[in-house]
């Protein structure tokens, strides 16, 4: 619970010097046992060349020379009796027990290795046997034949010897403890250096993120044109920079549509009610000369167009909202032959309305919706059509086609996409008292999107009409045209 409470820079540090000193630890463990080992085996080595200078010295009768023995390791020799007969003297408490005579008759043998328990000492021992009394000594032993009198002379007679030195691990500790003496200062400091080098190039790779942050406290719904700086370095921190940038700019076109759209919302809204007020209050006003009957169609025209306005505003916060529909398998052509026979009673006689039969072709999706796209779609087209409105329903490559065309003006290029904006009018053809509320094909794509198709005007030729083409997704197990 404390960690996630510290900055990122302290965690990565902690975090990076935890690994460095675990694996720092792990490399002095090894090292010192490598440097223990190395340091074990060149005493082996440099023991068993000294056991044989030390035999080859009394093979020739040198006898105990001061000069020609100085070696720095612990050695004895013992005579065939199991006596000590040279060597250091705080080895001769030790002496036949367990430096005893070689188990092999000598000129057969190699010299043999083993680990010895050099037992307890009397209290009147040398200060050097009671610091060798009790421990684990590896020995190197050697039987040879040599002269067993200390005085040199030719005449000592040759006696089987036996020659024990003692490989101690001094040396080995020394060295150790010289490794440890460095890890000792060495160790911290490097995991020290390790933290520290990680908080710095941590602090130095979020720095950005703190003008990210301080740039977006100054970002309010009021005025959402600012952005985060976006660094230089093409890293993960620039990608972020960037994507919130990208978020922020539908976030401002969000809101400017929503903005745009509540403030044309109340400006239809508006309309209808004045109008229908000022007739109201002319009415009242001269009641004597009013023709109540048609005030009172007047009244309920501007109702209804309230009343339908109001319904259109409210699917398209529904669609805004991306509230779920209620997905059920959906014929388009007995759906699109109902529409089409609900647009021909409203349309005018010279508009001839053709809906040809098509194959079954069955999409997921709200039939209502669906039905509201189709009337909206045909509304239109009979609005602007000069004789003929036709509309059709195919399937291709997976996909339910709905076409609707009419051949009346057509659209110009450039409003091609501009006629699905909310309250768009083109012309005044296109006002508010004959034509609609400029919601109808902002809503059909709407619904051709929440049913995860599209919604488009085909390019035609000029004077050659509209074309829309809305494409859905078929429904599976639907089979193509």
């Amino acid at each position: 619970m404390l960690g996630k409470r510290l900055p990122i820079r302290l965690r990565a540090a902690l975090a990076a010097a935890l690994t460095a000193a675990l694996a720092f630890t792990a490399g002095a463990l090894w090292l010192r046992d490598e440097v223990y080992a190395s340091k074990m085996g060149d005493t082996h080595n440099r023991a068993r060349a000294s056991l044989d200078v030390i035999e080859q010295r009394y093979k020739h009768g040198y006898g105990s020379d001061p000069v020609l023995f100085d070696t720095p390791y612990t050695w004895v020799i013992v005579d065939p009796a199991g006596r000590f007969v040279e060597g250091d003297p705080d080895l001769e408490p030790f002496v036949p027990d367990p430096l005893g005579v070689h188990p092999d008759p000598p000129g057969k043998t190699v010299a043999i290795e083993r680990d010895l328990h050099l037992g307890t000492v009397s209290g009147a021992a040398r200060p050097g046997s009671k610091q060798l009394a009790g421990r684990d000594i590896r020995v190197v032993s050697s039987a040879f034949q040599g002269r067993g009198l200390l005085d040199g002379r030719p005449s000592a007679p040759v006696e089987n010897l036996t020659l024990h030195i003692l490989v101690t691990p001094e040396e080995a500790e020394e060295a150790v403890a010289a490794v440890d003496h460095v890890l000792y200062f060495g160790l911290p400091a490097a995991v020290l250096l390790v933290a520290l080098i990680v908080w710095t190039t941590t602090s130095r790779a979020l720095r950005p993120v703190e003008g990210i942050q301080q740039r977006l406290r100054t970002i309010t719904s009021r005025d959402l044109s600012l952005r985060v700086p976006v660094p230089p370095r093409r890293d993960e921190i620039a990608r972020l920079a960037a994507t919130t940038n990208d978020t922020l700019d539908r976030l401002e076109q969000a809101a400017e549509q929503q903005r745009r759209f509540t403030a044309d919302a109340s400006h239809e809204l508006r309309t209808p009610l004045a109008a229908l007020r000022a007739g109201l209050e002319v009415a009242l006003h001269y009641p004597d000369h009013t023709n109540w009957p048609e005030i009172i169609r007047g009244t309920l025209s501007d109702a209804t167009r309230l009343e339908q306005l109001t319904e259109d505003l409210l699917l398209l916060a529904d669609l805004d909202n991306r509230t779920p529909h209620t997905a059920r398998p959906v014929e388009l052509g007995a759906l699109t032959h109902k529409a089409a026979a609900q647009a021909r009673r409203h349309a005018p006689a010279s508009v001839h309305i053709d809906c040809p039969a098509s194959d079954d072709v069955t999409v997921h999706g709200d039939a209502r919706q669906l039905e509201r796209l189709l009337r909206n779609l045909l509304d239109n087209a009979v609005r602007h059509a000069r004789s003929r409105v036709l509309v059709t329903v195919s399937a291709q490559d997976a996909t339910a086609l709905i076409e609707v065309r009419d051949d009346g003006p057509g659209i110009p290029a450039e409003h091609r996409e501009k006629i699905f904006e909310r309250f768009t009018r083109l012309d005044a053809s296109r006002n508010r008292t004959s034509g609609g509320t400029g919601l109808g094909l902002a809503i059909a794509r709407e619904i051709a999107h929440n049913h995860h198709g599209t919604l488009t005007l085909s390019e035609t030729p000029p004077a050659a009409g509209t074309r829309f083409v809305a494409v859905l997704p078929l429904a599976p197990g639907t089979k193509e045209a």
